[in-house]
């Protein structure tokens, strides 16, 4: 005789100690900050783990652990050329065929994940990330190990999520936890790591997400002093203001580190488009920047290879030349495009740390040839404050690139000069370059973040993600007999297009165009054809549209189909989208980021934060069912004719009890209920009218 279930999960320690765990949850505040503290240590062991991974891949490519320039120098120029590029013959097919999220600085998946997808991370991201990002740097691809630790710690913060099945809101601040317990124990910075959280991941500083994100902050970072030890990431001398006219150096510093910032932010994103567009296996590509990274190192710039603390440490005590703090400004911005461009993994902050000394000590070259009185006696203090400033300027996050700089170094002595940079190279930054080094990859992709890290979820989906490759198309001489037979017997079509004899679009006919010639069929039969009837301006889509685009293109046609072409040659069709699948697809998003939990609050979160905007006049919104529609189909209620809508979803409560929100394409005998959730567009005022009632 089988076991009862529950008898069958006690015998079992991990499912005992789950359910245990899984009743926690009705202490909130406990098992927020205990998850906390378990994502803390995650992220602890993590990072430690990552460095010893770069140094195992450093050791068997180099054969020595953190090799330096003067050892690099020693390899053979060939060994220097041939490295970075078998790195990349590694990398590429990890993130080609196992995870392509592991590709690239990893900061802005992250951000896109707790924006559109409530949190959720695949969990083959996080092993994909250590792998690609320790082969990308130990065999001299210029990237930091920050940002790969930021999605390693996210990823694994998310699974966890999905295994105590949290909501979104939960699941986005675990997110967060994995986020600031990474950049923690990577810089031994705490409090660097919490803002970093707060301020970039997610957007926010609402007072349910601090508590757990300090405790894993605080937690990553205790295990990493108790294994790496107490010391800050860079050993700096003693700095102080030479003068209050030094000010206006560091001033002109944040002007510096502003331009560098953007610099590097477009150049990336041009290479990053630049190899997306390459025609060659994308497999391949990552190989290809480290032929770049590694002709540079050949002709003698092994400088940036790696990280680059080591030249860092040598910036802050002023010991390089001019003309090379030049040449190596700009080739730390050309070696990390080329290896995160490509396809390479790894993170920015180290790149950008790189930067800013190099633009410190080029700053104080000039200040010091024109008032050398005013100037400190070495270019340490201006490396400095330009590593924070350029930090601050690329991410636009210029509190925690403050604090970050306090942490790293330990010093606190020169607190004016790099608040004053930072928030200059902010705002000058921000002039320059709209969007920061992490939201530019996002905003290409449609995804625009606001203030409260929201966004439109439409613009973050492709037409290609719900197109139906299956349509109705007619030839243009096709008889209206034949005609209406087919619209008539077609139960997934309310288009028809009509295509010339190569297959070319050239118009649509629906039920708007029959209308005006069903009143006499058999008289207009024997003359009219197909051709005769369509609209000849038709509208099209191709798969790489956004879904805000397609919803323009309903309201302004009125038309509940639309073809998708292809995008090499417009003419042809290869598929279709519906306004159905479109609306279904937007109120489910509704739902996954929903972050309140019920269906009460999700109608007060999108009445507030998502009606979006259609076409000029237009909107579409989610609004609770009105009191006076409960108990009518909607054929009684005729919404199109007595309020200019159209009803394209409704939600409501499964009938089983089971809590689950069902998304129900209405049709015309469907009765409506109280607690209804109405997907509608239509007229801005009418639906702002009844999103308020």
């Amino acid at each position: 005789m089988m076991e009862p279930e529950d008898s069958a999960q006690s015998r079992s320690p991990f499912k005992r100690i789950l359910r245990e765990i899984r009743l926690i949850p009705t202490h909130e505040y406990i098992f927020n900050l205990l998850m906390g503290v378990i994502i803390g240590v995650i992220g602890g062991y993590g990072a430690v783990g990552f460095r010893l991974a770069i140094g195992a891949v450093e050791l068997g490519t180099w054969g020595v652990l953190e090799p330096t320039y003067e050892f690099l120098l020693g390899v053979p120029w060939y060994l220097r050329l041939l490295i970075p590029v078998a790195g990349g013959l590694i990398v590429g097919p990890i993130v080609t065929f196992f995870a392509a999220e592991a590709k690239g600085h990893g900061v802005p998946e992250v951000m896109a994940s707790v924006a559109t997808r409530g949190g959720i991370i695949r969990s083959r991201v996080a092993a994909a990330k250590v792998v690609a990002s320790a082969v990308t740097i130990g065999s001299g691809g210029s990237a930091g190990s920050e940002g790969p630790i930021v999605q390693i710690g996210s990823g694994v913060a998310s699974a966890l999520g999905q295994l105590f099945k949290v909501s979104a809101r939960k699941m986005k601040t675990y997110v967060g936890c994995g986020a600031a317990a990474g950049i923690a124990a990577t810089f031994n910075a705490p409090v660097a790591g919490m803002l970093f959280s707060l301020e970039i991941i997610m957007g926010n500083f609402a007072v349910s997400n601090i508590s757990p994100i300090i405790v894993a902050s605080v937690t990553a970072t205790a295990i990493s002093r108790s294994i790496l030890g107490e010391a800050p990431a860079f050993a700096v001398p003693e700095y102080h203001l030479a003068s209050p006219m030094e000010l206006i150096h560091y001033a002109i510093l944040g002007l510096a580190a502003g331009l560098v910032a953007v610099v590097f932010a477009k150049v990336l994103t041009g290479t990053e488009t630049f190899f997306e567009n390459l025609r060659v296996p994308d497999w391949i590509k990552p190989a290809i920047g480290g032929l770049l990274i590694g002709t540079l190192g050949a002709v003698g710039l092994p400088h940036v290879y790696g990280v680059g603390y080591e030249f860092i440490e040598t910036a802050l005590h002023g010991e390089l030349a001019f003309g090379l703090l030049l040449m190596l400004i700009a080739a730390k911005i050309v070696a990390t495009s080329a290896t995160l461009g490509s396809g390479g993994s790894g993170g920015i902050l180290a790149p950008s740390l790189f930067l800013g000394a190099m633009t410190g000590g080029v700053v104080w070259y000039a200040a010091h040839a024109v008032s050398p009185e005013f100037v400190a006696p070495n270019f340490g203090p201006y490396a400095l404050v330009g590593m924070a400033a350029v930090v601050a300027s690329a991410t636009r996050a210029p509190l925690q690139a403050i604090l970050i700089l306090f942490e790293l170094t330990g010093g606190y002595a020169i607190i004016l000069p790099l608040m004053l940079s930072s928030i200059i190279a902010t705002i000058f930054g921000g002039r320059l370059m709209k969007e920061s080094i992490y939201t530019v990859k996002l905003v290409q992709k449609g995804i625009k973040l606001g203030q409260v890290g929201e966004v439109d979820v439409l613009k973050g989906i492709q037409v290609s993600e719900i197109m139906r490759e299956e349509y109705l198309a007619v030839p243009d001489n096709m008889r209206l007999r034949p005609l209406l037979d087919t619209i008539s017997e077609s139960q997934e079509h309310s288009t028809v297009f009509v295509v010339d004899r190569d297959k070319n679009l050239l118009g649509h006919v629906s039920f708007h165009e029959l209308r005006q010639i069903l009143f006499d069929v058999e008289a207009l039969e024997p003359v009219l054809v197909a051709a005769d009837i369509a609209d000849l301006t038709p509208t099209s889509v191709r798969p790489d549209d956004t879904l805000d685009v397609v919803m323009r293109l309903f309201a302004q046609r009125n038309l509940d189909e639309l073809p998708v072409v292809d995008p090499k040659d417009p003419r042809q069709i290869i598929g279709s989208i519906h306004r159905d699948d479109v609306a279904i697809t937007y109120s489910d998003e509704i739902i996954k980021r929903d972050l309140a939990g019920s269906l009460a609050s999700q109608v007060h979160t999108v009445r507030r934060m998502h009606k979006s905007p259609l076409a000029p006049g237009y909107a579409m919104a989610e609004i609770e069912l009105p009191v006076q529609f409960a108990g009518k189909t909607l054929k009684e209620l005729d919404l199109r004719n007595t309020h200019r809508i159209d009803v394209l979803v409704v939600r409501r409560r499964a009938a089983d009890k089971t809590g689950v929100v069902e998304s129900v394409v209405p049709a015309a005998d469907l009765v409506l209920q109280h607690g209804d959730v109405l997907l509608i567009s239509g007229p801005e005022e009418v639906v702002e009218k009844l999103s308020t009632e």
